[in-house]
C-alpha cells in the first residue's frame, strides 16, 4: 500500500483524474496546514486527525474564499481546461465550514461563468445533516455524496471513529431527509474490515432503507492511516454490489 498523501495546499486543486467523477476540479474550504474534520476514518488518505497546534492557520472566511475561487476558475476557464465537476472536498469535511451555505451559493455563478456544464457536488461524511442549515446548502448542489461504509454503531465508530456526540441513529435520520444523494461505500480488509457476510447484510438491508439513487462501492487504492489495511478484491466488491441491486433495485457503480 503506497504511503498517505500531503495535503491539498491551496483552495482550488486539480482537475484531477478521479475514478468516480472524471476531470475533477477541488474545493478545498478548509486550513491547508491540518486536516478539519468530524471524522478520524483509519483508512483516511490524508491520515489520522489530529487537534492543530498552536498558531494553527485558521479558516478562512466565505469572501475570501469565493476571490481566491473566482480568480482559480478565470484562469482554468481562459487556458481551456476540462472539467467535467467541481467537488468540495478537500482537507476533511467540507459541511463544517460555518459558512458552507454562503460558499455554496457564490460558486454557482462562478461555474456557470467558467465552467457551464460542469455539475458541482460534494464529499461528505454527513455527521452535520442534523444542522438545517447544512441541508439548506446541500440542497443548492447538483449532487451529494455522503460517506456510508457501515450499517451499525459498533462499525461506524470502529471504521469512521466519528468525534461529537451524535449517534449513528441519528445521522442515518438525517440522511433519509436529504433528497437525491449517492452513497460511497467503502471496503476495506486486514487490520479492519467490513466485508463479513453479517455486515455486508445488514448494509444492504440499510441502504435499501435509504433508497439512494446510487451506491459507489470502492475500496482503498492509496495509503491509510492505519496500518495493515488491504484492498478487497475487485470480484468481491462486484459480488456486494450485485447483492444491493438484486436485493433492493438500487444501482451500483463498482470502483477498484
Amino acid at each position: 500500500m503506497p504511503e498517505i498523501i500531503s495535503l491539498q495546499e491551496g483552495t482550488v486543486y486539480g482537475p484531477v483524474r478521479s475514478r468516480r467523477f472524471g476531470a475533477s476540479l477541488g474545493i478545498n474550504l478548509l486550513p491547508t496546514t491540518h486536516k478539519v474534520c468530524s471524522s478520524n476514518c483509519v483508512y483516511c488518505q490524508y491520515g489520522w486527525t489530529e487537534q492543530p497546534k498552536a498558531g494553527a492557520e485558521p479558516l478562512k472566511r466565505a469572501a475570501r474564499l469565493l476571490d481566491e475561487i473566482a480568480a482559480s476558475f478565470a484562469h482554468l476557464a481562459t487556458a481551456g481546461t476540462d472539467v467535467d465537476c467541481i467537488t468540495l472536498a478537500g482537507n476533511g469535511e467540507p459541511t463544517v465550514h460555518p459558512e458552507l451555505y454562503e460558499i455554496i451559493a457564490g460558486i454557482r455563478p462562478l461555474r456557470d461563468a467558467a465552467f457551464p456544464r460542469a455539475r458541482i457536488g460534494i464529499l461528505s461524511d454527513a455527521t452535520q445533516l442534523a444542522r438545517p442549515r447544512v441541508r439548506e446548502a446541500l440542497a443548492l448542489l447538483d449532487e451529494r455524496y455522503l460517506k456510508f461504509d457501515a450499517a451499525n454503531e459498533a462499525t461506524w465508530r470502529t471504521i469512521n471513529q466519528p468525534f461529537g456526540q451524535g449517534s449513528f441513529e441519528s445521522m442515518l435520520a438525517a440522511i433519509k431527509t436529504v433528497p437525491e444523494i449517492w452513497l460511497q461505500s467503502l471496503f476495506l480488509q486486514g487490520s479492519f474490515d467490513n466485508t463479513d457476510d453479517a455486515h455486508v447484510a445488514e448494509w444492504v438491508r440499510v441502504v435499501g432503507d435509504i433508497r439512494p439513487l446510487g451506491v459507489q462501492v470502492y475500496t482503498t487504492d492509496r495509503g491509510t492511516a492505519a496500518p495493515g489495511i488491504t484492498e478487497v478484491p475487485r470480484a468481491q466488491l462486484e459480488a456486494i454490489a450485485g447483492r444491493l441491486t438484486s436485493m433492493t433495485g438500487i444501482p451500483t457503480e463498482v470502483f477498484d
